[in-house]
């Protein structure tokens, strides 16, 4: 049986400085270049007194538009990811229309340091921002607290419905039944697998998605040890975020939690895992597969990037990609309206455009990232930018991601559930009693 030991960190030429689940160093977006969220809440506890300064942090710089004529200003806070992204969308949007005007206030790269300035802003009622970006489990903390707009009835002026969207990404930006945000870009768990080692009849199976994760227990346990390799699958088993975004995969969405949480404790227990996977998070397992130590491992499309780097053992020629059963949990990042915002149809105008095809376009073109717009993921530019969205694997896991829970305490939701799954994980529980504590958590 295995339980948590002193983490031994991998010996290796890259250091990954990766947050939990999904967007993290939102700088690091990209499919290419990297993402993971980070989905630790900041603290909600500044001085009111301080909102007055929300947006004059030294970390911030605000872009002025260079649009032509008298135009009704709209203030975005998004962190810059240094590609042009964001200042090509702003153009484009300026260029479509005469009546307003983009100022982008960049936030930190750092996503605590973000959230703990929003939160600083919204508590005092601050209408400095029009527009702001969000990481995808902070839209039922902000909701709850009337912080940003519902943006239904927008969206049904303009014939927007939740089904143009990447299905997790909606879900996410969702609360009691009401839409408060929708998809910048979506990042999701996937499964990377040494095709140079998989039989091509097991390599389709897991291409498309028809497999369990019995199966895939069974592949990682055949396969284990060939070509160089230690073990035969890693993925995020420390207690941190990356824990609830892989119960939430194995789980199904918490539909299905003793069975789910079952499946993890078998795969734990095996050989094909290492000795102290109940410490790995995102850059062990990183490192496992790019160092051609595993034959199959969970992480997000970061990983891409670093396969045939320098002191990569593996290359992008010998992987390929599979979805998760019982679905992939969605990262990334989302665009809210303040609901103190002066200038709501002129937010919602720009909010629509960066979020819907032209603006993703442009976007996702840009910047390499994956659409949350589902019509713009057949944009030919788009598809140049980003080889991911070539793959089947990866396309059947982009069609069914799934949202964390919704809440309004997420961060103490999470925690709580951290801890009682990885008791569990370490044999510090038995599989009825985390059942219930689990599914009563998730009740609350």
């Amino acid at each position: 049986m295995k339980r948590k030991i002193v983490a031994v960190m991998l010996s290796t030429a890259m250091v990954f400085g990766l947050a939990a689940c999904g967007g993290g160093n939102d700088k690091e977006a990209t499919t290419d270049a990297g993402s993971e969220d980070k989905q630790e809440a900041a603290d909600k506890t500044d001085d009111a007194d301080k909102a007055d300064d929300a947006g004059s942090d030294a970390e911030n710089e605000t872009k002025e538009s260079t649009a032509e004529g008298d135009r009704e200003e709209i203030t975005l806070f998004r962190s810059d990811d240094g590609n042009g992204a964001v200042e090509a969308v702003i153009e484009g949007f300026e260029k479509s229309q005469d009546k307003y005007k983009v100022k982008w206030v960049t936030a930190s790269n750092d996503t605590d340091q973000t959230r703990s300035q929003l939160n600083t802003a919204f508590s005092a009622g601050s209408s400095e921002y029009d527009l702001v970006s969000i990481d995808t489990v902070w839209a039922g903390d902000m909701a709850a607290a009337g912080y940003i707009e519902a943006l239904d009835s927008y969206m049904m002026k303009a014939k927007r419905s939740p089904a143009n969207y990447n299905k997790g990404s909606i879900q996410a930006g969702t609360y009691n039944a009401k839409t408060y945000a929708l998809p910048l870009y979506p990042d999701f768990g996937v499964i990377y697998f040494r095709s140079d080692i998989v039989s091509e009849e097991d390599a389709a199976k897991l291409r498309s998605g028809d497999f369990t994760w019995d199966d895939l227990l069974a592949m990682a346990e055949t396969y284990k040890g060939q070509g160089g390799t230690k073990t035969g699958f890693t993925f995020q088993a420390n207690q941190y975020e990356g824990l609830v975004c892989n119960a939430n995969e194995y789980t199904a969405n918490f539909t299905d939690v003793k069975g789910g949480l079952e499946s993890m404790k078998k795969i734990v227990d095996s050989d094909a895992t290492p000795d102290d996977i109940l410490v790995y998070q995102e850059s062990e397992a990183a490192n496992s597969y790019v160092n051609g130590d595993t034959v199959f491992s969970r992480n997000w499309p970061y990983v891409w990037g670093l396969l045939g780097a320098e002191g990569a053992a593996v290359t992008q020629d010998q992987t390929d990609i599979a979805p998760i059963p019982g679905g992939s949990c969605i990262g990334g990042w989302l665009l809210a309206m303040n609901a103190k915002s002066e200038h709501k149809d002129g937010a919602w105008e720009f909010l629509d455009y960066f979020t819907s095809l032209e603006g993703q376009r442009i976007f996702c073109s840009k910047g390499g990232y994956v659409p949350g717009f589902n019509d713009a993921l057949e944009d030919a530019d788009v598809k140049a930018a980003n080889q991911l969205l070539g793959k089947e694997g990866f396309m059947k896991a982009l069609e069914n991601t799934i949202a964390r829970p919704s809440s309004d305490k997420y961060e103490e939701l999470s925690d709580a559930l951290q801890i009682s799954i990885h008791k569990f994980l370490s044999g510090e529980s038995d599989l009825d009693g985390t059942t219930t504590e689990v599914e009563g958590l998730l009740k609350q």
